[in-house]
């Protein structure tokens, strides 16, 4: 009896097709992708910070506060896209104790620096050049974000690119941070 041998082969070629097939979408492709993704509710859990982190020492500066956080790079055209509805979040969720933070997942100070000054973003970045908070955080796709709650406890998970100015959002968030 043969066994077949080359289906983890086909198996990452399909994943390169994918991926091929994504990269190679127009940038108006995209806009469908930022309606398809939304925030799901997770078990509440504890954070997985290391203590030496700067994300940990920023999180220790909003205790009492929620706070969303969004794994992106400059290079990622979805995260691109949803970058200035995550800055109109950011802003009208400011007076409600809502903190934004991103974290710049494997990309180059200079051209995150590049992009949100060219795009008029205002939002805190951290740099995770080597992957290590995103990875202790199970961001294994960009966008990724995360939402905890007051005693800060992961609730909510969106993995790709959402419209943070839809309805649906600020309904979810209001439910969450009562």
């Amino acid at each position: 009896m043969k066994t077949n041998t080359h289906a983890p082969n086909r198996r990452l070629s399909i994943r390169r097709f994918v991926a091929i097939l994504l990269l190679a979408c127009p940038p108006w492709a995209y806009q469908a992708l930022v309606h398809a993704h939304a925030l799901a509710q997770v078990a509440a859990r504890p954070l997985p910070i290391p203590a030496d982190t700067p994300l940990h020492a920023l999180l220790a500066s909003h205790r009492g506060q929620p706070v969303l956080i969004n794994f992106w790079a400059s290079w990622c055209e979805p995260c691109r896209q949803e970058m200035p509805s995550l800055q109109r979040l950011a802003d009208r969720w400011r007076a409600r104790g809502l903190a934004v933070i991103t974290v710049a997942v494997a990309d180059q100070r200079q051209q995150v620096d590049t992009f949100l000054s060219e795009n008029a973003l205002q939002l805190v970045v951290i740099d995770d050049r080597e992957q290590f908070i995103s990875r202790a955080w199970g961001a294994r796709m960009l966008p990724s974000s995360l939402i905890i709650d007051r005693r800060h406890r992961i609730r909510l998970r969106g993995q790709g690119a959402i419209d943070w100015d839809s309805p649906a959002i600020d309904k979810t968030l209001q439910a969450l941070l009562k």
